[in-house]
């Protein structure tokens, strides 16, 4: 299945940061930051390791991106990943410290409007990865933040998220997707599906019941946006999972795959929260482990502060 452009003449061109893998226009920006407790995001490794890696503040919690990318393929726009969004009160801001607005900030910044996105694609539906879908109209309602985009998710992952176990329903908010149900915005996939000239995604699971991954690939060049598999380089030890893995063994599995496969074909991985890298090649660096390659790396892009947000502050 692949989507067609309704044929708008509006690309924004090659914004600062963005990267050609093969003809494509991929662009890393980084939609919001916030702040996540440090034993979910490492599970069973110890503080005392994870900790050198993700120094965390005084209530245990850890420094996060929501990585985002703009992609120009075949004259669509696709948008991967919303980000957190701001449809938060003062609890869950507490909570989380969510700083950095938007996606529809930070593509405006860009000279994207909302409604120029022809698809947005999400890796799964929790809510550091779904709430940018939907923004508050004038009367408090939530409603699809990009009015004219097909919306992909995985068949699983909607019913995973819409009935949610009582063990996974705190990672999901119904506000920030089941406004795109009506809306006939919604696209749910069933498996491995192309989205895109170039632009395709994979079923995992593991992460959640249908978390899938972005590839991008054109003229013998690749990249991997590998949403929650790997969240951040701190995580690119095949042992080192997150709490909030549903099934750590298919994590296990699908992450060794997928790392390998970055290792020896050179693909570019694309991060979804690491604070400081959007994007880098691998080395592997013994058993089980893979290590950033020197001089490979693209530093996470931030978001429009002067434009959106001027006050903030990663303090």
């Amino acid at each position: 299945m692949s989507v067609e452009p309704r044929g708008q003449s509006r690309s924004p061109g090659p914004a600062p940061g963005s990267i050609d893998i093969g003809g494509i226009t991929v662009t890393p920006f980084v939609s919001s930051r916030f702040r996540l407790d440090g034993g979910s995001m490492f599970g069973v490794v110890p503080k005392v390791l994870w900790e050198k890696k993700a120094p965390p503040d005084d209530a245990n919690r850890i420094s996060l991106n929501s990585n985002s990318l703009l992609i120009e393929t075949g004259g669509a726009l696709v948008l991967v990943e919303p980000g957190m969004g701001s449809k938060y009160d003062a609890k869950q801001r507490e909570i989380y410290g969510p700083r950095g607005g938007e996606a529809v900030t930070a593509l405006g910044a860009m000279g994207v409007a909302p409604g120029e996105i022809d698809i947005v694609v999400l890796t799964h539906l929790h809510l550091d990865h779904a709430g940018g879908c939907t923004v508050l109209d004038a009367g408090g309602r939530a409603v699809p933040a990009f009015e004219n985009a097909r919306v992909m998710v995985q068949r699983l992952e909607w019913e995973a998220a819409t009935a949610p176990h009582p063990w996974t329903r705190g990672s999901y908010r119904t506000e920030d997707f089941e406004p795109l149900a009506g809306s006939g915005l919604l696209e749910l996939l069933d498996g491995d599906t192309d989205v895109a000239p170039g632009l395709r995604v994979e079923l995992t699971g593991g992460h959640t019941a249908g978390h899938q991954v972005v590839r991008i690939s054109s003229s013998g060049e690749e990249a991997l946006f590998i949403g929650d598999i790997v969240p951040t380089m701190a995580h690119l030890k095949l042992n080192w999972l997150m709490a909030w893995d549903i099934d750590p063994v298919e994590v296990y599995g699908r992450k060794a795959a997928l790392l390998e496969q970055c290792a020896d074909r050179r693909a570019l991985l694309l991060t979804a929260h690491d604070p400081e890298l959007s994007a880098c090649r691998l080395r592997r660096a013994g058993r089980d482990a893979y290590a950033v390659e020197d001089g490979s790396q693209l530093c996470a892009a931030s978001p429009a502060r002067t434009a959106a947000n001027p006050e903030e502050s990663d303090a």
